[in-house]
């Protein structure tokens, strides 16, 4: 027999003529050492002096040589003959098929698993990628085969929701399609949680919506302090709609740590905690005036009026937009009501734009002089 060639997919079909022989031999089909047994895809049909098999849906492992075996009784050796076969793939751009609830929105509740069914094809098998938001699947399951991929994350939350894409490829093209997935869960933990006043008996808050919000509005939010000598936290706002508050009646100089949490209808989500402390204190006052004194003709005194701020601020000096540069004719002095800056031998290069920072842990303030010699 000659060789064949058969499409991948098709159905091989040989047939072996002129068996002969008194009593009338049976006949086997064998490949690689198997024999072949009628089944779903495998057909036999025997004649007096022919037999024909037939292989359904060929793929490539069906590829090899076919072995037909005749024998009788009344034979010692059995008469075998053997065609080669091989099962070429016709390329076939890759395709998917989505139902409709995958087309839309896929909604699933918290705890419940996601399954990501989708029947494919192509020639050769295509390769299967899944991604979510670009990036690997966290705790998915998946199973591809020729047929089909799936994709299965047991017991699911909020972190899960979003979009899943699938990335079919082959040596005949290449075809994508997302999958909006929404978990109806409590919401994520606000973000960028953060002081924007403080004065000696409150402290303003301010954060950012949550970035996952559980498939649902977010109608609330809910506040917590602690003081930092203790463990625990007490809620001090249970309703607030916005996404900033102020705590009032707090202790001046203590230091407190916050936590925000949001709500919707399924529930209070994660807490955001702010990571230090915050204490209640005064914020730093502009300075009421910085005047020159005690002016010779080769030096000159700054003086500064007190800079007020509890805790007491720190004071920094520049000149001209630079950190000024600390000599033997250039020196600051600070004393509990005032900070002097002294000038000795002075040049037209001390001339320029002196500039003074009263700065403490919630705020500064900054005034300058303009120094002509």
């Amino acid at each position: 027999m000659e060789g064949l060639t058969v499409r991948a997919g098709d159905t091989i079909v040989i047939t072996a003529t002129s068996i002969l022989g008194k009593p009338a031999p049976t006949s086997c089909w064998s490949k690689g050492g198997k024999y072949f047994k009628p089944s779903d895809l495998v057909q036999i049909e025997t004649t007096a002096t022919s037999s024909t098999l037939s292989v359904k849906y060929a793929s490539r492992k069906d590829s090899g040589d076919y072995i037909i075996t005749a024998s009788n009784p009344f034979v010692g050796e059995p008469a075998e003959t053997k065609e080669f076969t091989e099962i070429v793939e016709h390329a076939a751009e890759p395709g998917m098929e989505l139902d409709v609830e995958l087309r839309r929105t896929l909604v699933v509740r918290a705890g419940c698993s996601i399954r990501l069914f989708v029947p494919i094809k192509g020639r050769p098998t295509p390769t299967v990628t899944w991604t979510k938001e670009g990036g690997p699947v966290p705790r998915a399951v998946i199973d591809s085969t020729e047929s089909f991929t799936m994709l299965i994350i047991p017991e699911s939350s909020r972190i899960d929701a979003g979009k899943y894409e699938l990335t079919l490829e082959n040596s005949a093209g290449k075809k994508s399609a997302d999958i909006h997935v929404r978990v109806l869960d409590s919401p994520g933990p606000p973000l960028n949680l953060k002081p924007i006043k403080i004065d000696k008996e409150s402290i303003t808050l301010q954060w950012e919506m949550p970035l996952i919000d559980g498939g649902a509005k977010i109608t609330n939010y809910i506040i917590e302090k602690r003081e930092s000598t203790r463990k625990a936290f007490a809620t001090v706002v249970t309703k607030c709609p916005t996404t900033s508050v102020r705590i009032c009646d707090l202790g001046e100089g203590c230091e407190y740590y916050f936590r925000v949490s949001a709500e919707n209808e399924y529930g209070i989500g994660e807490a955001v905690e702010t990571s230090d402390p915050i204490r209640a204190s005064q914020t730093p006052s502009s300075p009421e005036s910085i005047i020159p004194t005690d002016i010779t003709k080769n030096s000159i005194s700054l003086v500064e009026i007190p800079v007020m701020g509890r805790p007491r601020p720190t004071v920094s000096w520049q000149k001209d937009g630079a950190a000024l540069k600390l000599t033997q004719r250039t020196n600051v002095e600070t004393t509990a009501a005032t900070v002097i800056i002294s000038i000795s031998e002075c040049t037209r290069a001390d001339s320029g734009v002196y500039t003074m920072t009263g700065k403490n842990i919630v705020g500064s303030v900054t005034d300058s002089i303009t120094l002509k010699v």
